[in-house]
């Protein structure tokens, strides 16, 4: 079941948490039959992944007890804890192997993403794949603020989320999952001028060519799948 108009107070009481990603969604392959939404939300996302792949099977994971209680109506199962969590990835495991695993705006909350990342690439079954969302911390506001302000900005959302203990640009983004095993098979960015004003996109886009691309750019989107080694394994 969608969260429709009537939810219009849920969308907006969870502002930046719960919000549906269909830009993450159009990167989910369409026969996917098992999904696991890290940091699922009010599972807004996972509705979509229903309408995407109408035989899935969704299983979210959500740290929010009353987030979780919310995405239960969205998921077949929903487990409460954090991802960092070695008895949740245990319990993730037990529920291995997912053709996909959706990561959207989780890395940059987790002290170490590396280990996290690298235990859940290892829970994808032959052929599936993992998707980030990651925000890009080279976004031109984050020059503002630094060059011009002489302050770092930390806000309630966005790239410079108070929450955030870890921040990326591109580079790191790519060094982080080839760490973990992992190599990107797509990326996409969302770009705006100015990130939390929606009207900045068509100036963005004007810019959006190299060198200004990774200042327009405030989030990165890479599906990935898992590397072969030398020995095919």
């Amino acid at each position: 079941m969608a969260l429709g108009a009537g939810n219009g107070g849920l969308r907006n009481r969870f502002r930046g948490y719960s919000g549906a990603r269909p830009d993450v969604v159009r990167l989910l392959p369409a026969e996917a039959r098992r999904v696991l939404d890290v940091g699922c939300g009010a599972g807004m996302t996972a509705a979509l992944v229903r309408e995407r792949c109408p035989a899935v099977h969704v299983i979210g994971l959500e740290p929010s007890e009353e987030l979780a209680a919310h995405a239960a109506k969205q998921v077949d199962e929903i487990i409460v804890g954090r991802v960092d969590d070695d008895s949740v990835l245990g319990a993730l495991a037990a529920q291995a192997p997912f053709d996909v695993i959706i990561c959207a705006d989780v890395l940059e909350h987790l002290a170490e993403p590396l280990p996290v990342l690298q235990a859940l690439a290892g829970q994808l079954s032959p052929g599936g794949c993992l998707i980030t969302s990651i925000p890009n911390v080279r976004h031109l506001s984050t020059f503002i603020a630094l060059g011009l302000l002489g302050t770092w900005p930390a806000r309630d959302r966005g790239i410079h989320d108070r929450t955030h203990l870890r921040f990326f640009a591109r580079r790191d983004i790519l060094r982080l999952g080839a760490e973990a095993g992992l190599k990107p098979s797509c990326e996409r960015r969302n770009v705006r001028l100015i990130e939390s004003k929606a009207w900045t996109l068509v100036l963005a886009k004007v810019m959006d060519f190299w060198p200004l691309r990774g200042f327009v750019t405030f989030q990165y989107l890479h599906r990935w799948t898992r590397a072969v080694d030398e020995r095919g394994a």
